[in-house]
């Protein structure tokens, strides 16, 4: 639905953007709120669910996604 988009739109950046791929690294927190996403985008995005992201979004997870979401577990 559309109160997804923010986090599809937040996705693709992370996929396209390094610098804010390595910002989220940093502080995810920020970046999601800076983002707008919901609570219940930032969980989806914490929990690194990407069946999940991928139903809500529509997107299929690139590697470059995967990689930030797995940043986040250090």
């Amino acid at each position: 639905g559309k109160s997804m988009s923010k986090l599809t739109q937040l996705l693709k950046r992370l996929g396209a953007e390094s610098d804010l791929a390595e910002a989220y690294e940093k502080n995810p927190q920020k970046v999601m709120e800076e983002a707008g996403l919901s609570k219940e985008e930032m969980e989806l995005l914490r929990k690194g669910d990407l069946e999940k992201l991928e139903e809500s979004t529509g997107l299929s997870s690139c590697q470059k996604i995967k990689s930030v979401i797995k940043a986040y577990d250090k």
